[in-house]
């Protein structure tokens, strides 16, 4: 087969799709990758051939806070449904979708997989008659999100002489689904075909080992602090690593790939600050995290059996925090809320509370029972090919 993946250029939007991507390849299948220049380097390291398609991830951003500044008054958990339309729709596919079009006519794939949020490649599929698969990131998200993101897009189907279609697409074939069943919707009519899929460890390399005080023997656990590759928040980070340092843990501390760790100011002995440490490295060593909620994560950490306290900021973090006080593999803070204190009870009941570690490590055997990537690849050669 031939396949187009897209996506948008973000990290947390790039790297679920890698494990599937790869299988194709293992197979044999023909891949191609449209997404912003700035990630296609990084996806070339891996052995993907790559098409620069659409707004980078730093410019999407600028362009959608510059048009549209009232989000910053908006309360934090209101944020994610004003920005789906407007940024995945409005600001990022037009230019996704004037991109893709070419790349799309020369390479003449058999099969689009775009990530649940890119919103051009679906009428792309439709303009070349082929299906349209759309990959999860995290968690489903809310259907009026979604469809307001399918109205933003409908004079893109128009304009390429096609009847708009609902959810812009993207569940017109079949949706993968990346999130544990047990934390997900229990219903979601408007989706039809789904398939699970087991969220896949895959990180591109950091800009620094693992220290040499992480992986030596210490009877002190390991807390892993991060906001992940978009949302920094300095002050909120500053307020944890303060909590958290005065424990009697270690801590590994990320501030993302266009961060500065001397933002943090100097920090004693236990506290090591790097601007990103792959966390399938990292995670397995960790007795819990302290972060944003990104599903990339909030995945990663449950799959890894480890407790958490999920400070959400905006996007599906909201959503997370709730799955995993459900889930009773954790905390959740709202951003107002945080403070030394809070924060350092809060890690302080994750490390001496067994519940949310057999919580946890009872989730981390629902995602490894869900089908690989291996056998999704399979499927779709089975369902497309």
């Amino acid at each position: 087969m031939r396949l187009l993946f897209t996506s948008s250029p973000g990290w947390g939007h790039v790297h679920p799709m890698v494990p599937l991507a790869t299988a194709m390849l293992d197979r044999g299948d023909d891949v191609l990758w449209a997404t912003g220049s700035d990630s296609c380097a990084r996806l070339e390291r891996e052995g993907f051939a790559t098409a620069p398609a659409g707004l980078g991830e730093r410019e999407g951003m600028s362009q959608f806070y510059e048009r549209f500044p009232e989000v910053h008054d908006l309360p934090p958990p209101q944020r994610s449904d004003f920005m789906f339309p407007r940024l995945f729709g409005t600001v990022r596919a037009a230019s996704m979708l004037a991109d893709l079009t070419p790349v799309a006519a020369e390479f003449s794939p058999d099969l689009v997989v775009s990530d649940a949020a890119e919103l051009a490649g679906p009428p792309v599929a439709a303009a070349l008659g082929i299906p349209a698969v759309s990959h999860g990131f995290g968690a489903l998200l809310p259907e009026p999100r979604v469809a307001a993101g399918g109205k933003a897009v409908e004079p893109l189907w128009t304009g390429l002489g096609l009847e708009p279609r609902p959810y812009g697409g993207l569940y017109d074939h079949l949706y993968l689904d990346i999130y544990p069943p047990s934390l997900g919707p229990p219903d979601h009519p408007h989706v039809g075909a789904s398939q699970l899929l087991r969220p896949g460890s895959f990180a591109t390399g950091g800009d620094e080992q693992l220290p040499d005080w992480v992986t030596a023997a210490s009877a002190d656990p390991l807390v892993y602090v991060t906001f992940g590759t978009v949302f920094s928040n300095d002050a909120a980070l500053s307020a944890i690593v303060e909590a958290v340092r005065e424990l009697p843990v270690r801590v590994a501390v990320t501030v993302g790939p266009h961060g500065d760790p001397a933002s943090l100011g100097t920090q004693p002995d236990n506290v090591h600050v790097a601007r990103y440490i792959p966390q399938g490295q990292l995670l397995p060593r960790c007795a819990a995290v302290v972060s944003h909620g990104g599903s990339g994560t909030f995945l990663a950490g449950l799959a890894a059996g480890v407790p958490q306290l999920c400070i959400p900021q905006a996007a599906d973090q909201f959503f997370n925090a709730d799955a995993c006080v459900r889930s009773g593999a954790g905390l959740a803070l709202q951003p107002a809320d945080v403070s030394v204190d809070r924060v350092s009870d809060a890690v302080q009941r994750l490390l001496s509370g067994p519940t949310f570690h057999s919580n946890a490590e009872r989730v981390s055997v629902e995602i490894a029972g869900m089908p690989s990537a291996d056998a999704v690849a399979g499927l779709l050669h089975g369902r497309f090919g």
